[in-house]
């Protein structure tokens, strides 16, 4: 686990920075290496103030393309999308030329739009830098313990970008358990995966899944213990 790197800070307010401050040096450096580069990016609240950041950061964002790690297969303004928020969070202020990938499809499921997010995820990968949030039951992404598909969501041979996931019984899910999801090899074959985590509880979810080792039970941990990717960890009570 020599790749695995964990910064802890003493405010959320340095946290928040330190995150931003991370991201935009790796896709500054890709941008020079490449002339184009990927941000994947979770959904949920946590993230936003990091985001406020890079929204008004410098940067070259029309070659830049961002994408989610995971939806919830509901439309762009419903209340719980992940691009709803992402719209409103990131693509705004300087940010806003940046091109963005939507996971959610005219498709009826996520079973049914599959191919499609497949196609459009491979695009953009391999992914320049991939942030990361996670649940207090390892998961992340929409990587569910116990979800039916987990175990070809987990599998690094799975050559596909995304995964439809069906994660009815998982209370974490709630009432949206059919979701679309980055696959964990594609996870682990990001130039760069940080993990945004808060609070005491997260930070004993993480220090356990880098012991045992068993992502079917706590998927973080297919992250923790892989050794192609570096993945930097930011915490702060």
């Amino acid at each position: 686990m020599s790749n695995i790197q964990i910064n802890k800070f003493d405010s959320r307010e340095e946290l928040f920075s330190a995150v931003a401050n991370a991201c935009r040096s790796q896709l500054e450096k890709v941008l020079k290496e490449k002339n184009k580069a990927s941000f994947i990016i979770p959904g949920g609240t946590t993230p936003a103030p990091s985001f406020a950041q890079l929204a008004i950061a410098d940067i070259d964002w029309k070659n830049i393309t961002i994408g989610q790690s995971d939806e919830r297969w509901v439309d762009a303004d419903h209340e719980q999308s992940n691009q709803g928020l992402t719209q409103k969070t990131l693509l705004i202020d300087n940010a806003k030329s940046a091109k963005y990938v939507a996971m959610k499809n005219s498709a009826p499921d996520p079973f049914a739009g599959e191919s499609q997010c497949n196609s459009d995820y491979a695009a953009i990968a391999p992914f320049s830098v991939t942030m990361l949030g996670m649940g207090l039951d390892g998961h992340i992404a929409s990587l569910f313990p116990n979800s039916k598909t987990i175990d070809q969501a987990l599998s690094l041979n799975n050559e596909n970008t995304c995964i439809a996931i069906d994660a009815e019984g998982c209370k974490v899910a709630g009432d949206f358990p059919h979701r679309m999801s980055l696959t964990l090899s594609a996870i682990v074959k990001s130039e760069l995966i940080i993990l945004l985590v808060t609070g005491s509880e997260k930070l004993s979810v993480i220090e356990k899944a880098m012991i045992t080792n068993d992502p079917k039970v706590l998927p973080v941990s297919g992250i923790l213990n892989q050794q192609k990717t570096a993945v930097k960890i930011f915490w702060a009570e």
